[in-house]
């Protein structure tokens, strides 16, 4: 046990989980903690909005595979702060959010910018912890932090402003880290038999082997399998775009190569991926979802096991240790899809050139109020480029592993869906 306050334990807390960078507003809430920061090693970036805070630390933690912290101001300043952690909750970004709050002698009595912080993020948070006694300081901020990388996703921790100051006697406790294996061998031992019999086998790689590190042991697979894969929605960098078997996200504006393969499967392995609606939804006018197919859904979260579609094979594991995994199991057998793997190859190469050619002639909509500003454009002394063909001359212009990002989501899937990607081999 070392003496220390309360305001010290917190941030040595977080110092043993690798915590250098906070991004927020400094307020009186948190002064006491906020003057140890530097010293600590850390830093805290300030911002003119929380909102953009929060939203910076799910970016950070999206980028680094580490956690993103974002604080505030209590009350109306994390209040803030909802929007940008619903959407890192989604994308099960291990953010934390630091929520100091009005002193406890003041709470029911209109204490300063009193709110009821909790309520506001318990449907966007895996946990929240409530230090109502300094002396827990050190144990809830640790638990915090662990459960935001053990469950995927934001946590809360919540504050009021008189628990940062005292004495106290306290260990700091170290860092949890979950080993995530492949899964259970009986649920392995089953996809591995459904894979080997599958005549037309298709893989969705998902968002779980961004996370996981594990485009090398999926490219692994995906190649012994001689599979077509395809990306889940805005997981676009979930399998090298320069790969042969790549062909192109799911779901909304995604591609009609991927789409036309995958309901031609006789066998689906989702890896790393909750196969959430709007990225399996009908689109161009196809509905693709191979509804007589046998479904195999590897997830690191058993809850998203079975959710959104019917599976045949749930394994809860690690997308890279599981694929690594099924591969081994695969190794020197002879596959139902081995016999085809050719013939295989080349449909997947014809598919991508047939939407790869429709893409070239969709420059322009077709409404009919579309077709009245074209011809109006068309009239006008300038050189008028409509959207649609914007982004397919912004392609060709662009050399290879560029990134394109736009003021709104729909555009930057789009455009991203058919970027070069990343060059594989690497």
């Amino acid at each position: 046990m070392t003496r220390m306050t309360p305001s010290e334990a917190f941030v040595e807390t977080m110092v043993a989980h690798g915590v250098d960078t906070i991004f927020g507003i400094m307020g009186s809430a948190f002064m006491d903690a906020m003057d140890i920061f530097e010293p600590a090693g850390i830093e805290l970036v300030p911002v003119v909005h929380e909102q953009g805070a929060a939203h910076m630390a799910d970016g950070f933690s999206r980028v680094s595979g580490r956690h993103g912290v974002v604080i505030g101001q209590n009350g109306p300043g994390i209040s803030n702060c909802v929007t940008a952690i619903a959407a890192a909750f989604w994308a099960h970004s291990p953010v934390v959010i630091l929520t100091p709050e009005a002193g406890t002698m003041g709470m029911g009595l209109g204490g300063f910018q009193e709110a009821n912080q909790l309520p506001m993020f318990e449907e966007f948070t895996k946990y929240q912890g409530h230090v109502n006694n300094e002396h827990r300081m050190a144990e809830l901020t640790g638990r915090c932090f662990d459960r935001a990388l053990s469950e995927m996703g934001p946590t809360q921790l919540n504050i009021p402003r008189d628990r940062f100051y005292g004495d106290i006697d306290v260990e700091i406790p170290q860092p949890q880290r979950l080993d995530r294996g492949p899964g259970g061998d009986r649920t392995l031992n089953e996809a591995a038999e459904l894979l080997a019999a599958a005549a037309f086998p298709v893989m969705i790689s998902g968002g779980g082997v961004v996370m996981g590190d594990a485009l090398a042991e999926t490219v692994a697979l995906a190649e012994r399998l001689g599979c077509p894969v395809v990306n889940s929605y805005l997981h676009n960098d979930s399998f090298p775009a320069s790969h042969p078997l790549w062909c192109g996200p799911l779901g909304y504006q995604g591609s009609k190569a991927a789409m036309r393969l995958i309901s031609r499967a006789d066998v689906v392995l989702a890896l790393g991926t909750r196969l959430g609606p709007f990225g399996t939804l009908p689109q161009h006018g196809l509905d693709y979802w191979p509804t007589d197919a046998k479904v195999i859904q590897v997830d690191a979260d058993s809850k998203m096991l079975g959710l959104v579609k019917r599976i045949d094979v749930g394994v809860c594991g690690d997308a890279g240790a599981a694929a690594a995994a099924l591969t081994a199991r695969l190794a020197g057998r002879d596959l139902a899809c081995d016999a085809t793997r050719v013939q295989r190859a080349a449909e997947i190469a014809a598919g991508k050139a047939e939407w790869e050619s429709e893409l070239d002639d969709w420059t322009e909509e077709t409404d009919d109020f579309s077709v009245d500003m074209i011809k109006q454009a068309a009239a006008e002394a300038d050189d008028w480029m409509h959207p649609r063909q914007v982004l397919r001359e912004l392609e060709r212009a662009m050399p290879a592993r560029v990134m394109v990002s736009t003021e709104t989501r729909w555009p930057t899937a789009t455009c991203a869906s058919r970027s070069p990607g990343r060059s594989w081999p690497p």
